[in-house]
């Protein structure tokens, strides 16, 4: 925090009159009111692309974008000790809370919105562009491939984890295997072009706390990983997120399409494309990822209690993917 007020004095003219910690980044206060200054975790290339983004909502008429402030040379960031910074308004409002319905209506008509406004936006020059179109059979192949693996290493340790790794991995490879081969037999390529034409993106990490709401107001923060991807992929993991807070309850998940197809409406393709992404054991994977791979400073304890919660969810998943087939295909 040393020298971040004097920077933000000289980099944008404003008059810094306190500046505190905040969360992950500082909260500074200025004749200008709050604002949120946070360090950044990625190449200032790659914020050409994030700040273009948020631009291109902006433009489009999606108000509800945290806007980086521009410096007095018109940058997005700006450096402090060799660190990289951005700064936005501060916004007031408390996070979304996906246990409430009203919520997560309000978080899907946002996401509806935020993708028609994403609409041909192009990378600009000098950006570090992330594209993700094309890529899910990639990424599915080779988390399989991880899981099976895990499986061979498993047998070789005497863990609990591993125990119940073993017991339970075929059932959920097979499930992954169901859904790489349904990915092959879908629009999936179809969409992927589709979209690269429109140049739409997505949020990609659309979640309760990236989400803001003061009374009728929703702001959208934290763009970090958005990128050009299927607008199938947010609207999933919204589902996903939802999902686990309401035991797989296949009514919310019409609560979700429902209120997103209102403002822009989803095709089957799509709708086929989610069901795939909902049913590949992407939780699974990344437990036993963490547990074989990483090894953070977990202790066994918590890997077992992450790896138990997939294991709970194994029926009441099975019975939602039933149900979406009769719903929406």
């Amino acid at each position: 925090m040393q020298g971040l007020d004097k920077e933000i004095v000289q980099c944008f003219g404003l008059d810094v009159r306190n500046i505190f910690p905040y969360k992950d980044a500082y909260v500074a206060v200025t004749d200008s009111g709050k604002k949120l200054v946070k360090r950044l975790l990625y190449s200032p290339e790659r914020l050409k692309f994030v700040h273009g983004a948020k631009e291109h909502l902006a433009e489009n008429g999606f108000a509800g974008v945290d806007r980086y402030l521009v410096t007095l040379s018109g940058e997005p960031g700006f450096c402090c000790n060799g660190c990289w910074y951005v700064m936005t308004d501060f916004i007031d409002g408390r996070e979304s809370c996906f246990d409430d319905d009203e919520d997560v209506k309000t978080a899907a008509v946002a996401l509806a919105a935020l993708h028609r406004a994403s609409a041909g936006y192009g990378a600009p020059e000098g950006s570090k562009m992330r594209d993700e179109l094309g890529k899910l059979p990639t990424y599915f192949s080779r988390r399989l491939n991880d899981i099976k693996k895990m499986k061979k290493q498993a047998r070789k340790g005497k863990s609990r984890f591993d125990h119940v790794f073993l017991k339970y991995a075929d059932h959920f490879i097979s499930m992954g295997e169901n859904a790489l081969h349904r990915l092959a037999e879908s629009a999936y390529n179809e969409l992927a072009d589709r979209t690269r034409r429109e140049r739409s993106f997505c949020h990609h990490d659309y979640t309760h706390h990236n989400i803001l709401l003061d009374g009728d107001k929703v702001t959208v923060t934290n763009f970090d990983y958005c990128c050009y991807e299927l607008r199938a992929y947010d609207v999933a993991n919204l589902i996903r997120r939802k999902m686990r807070r309401s035991g797989w309850d296949i009514s919310k998940a019409e609560l979700i399409t429902g209120t997103y197809s209102k403002i822009s409406p989803l095709c089957c393709e799509e709708l086929e494309i989610m069901r795939i992404m909902l049913e590949f054991p992407q939780k699974f994977w990344r437990v036993v990822n963490r547990y074989y791979n990483s090894r953070r400073s977990w202790s066994e304890k918590i890997y077992m209690g992450r790896l138990e919660e997939v294991i709970v969810e194994m029926e009441p998943l099975e019975a939602f993917l039933k149900a979406y087939d009769r719903v929406f295909l």
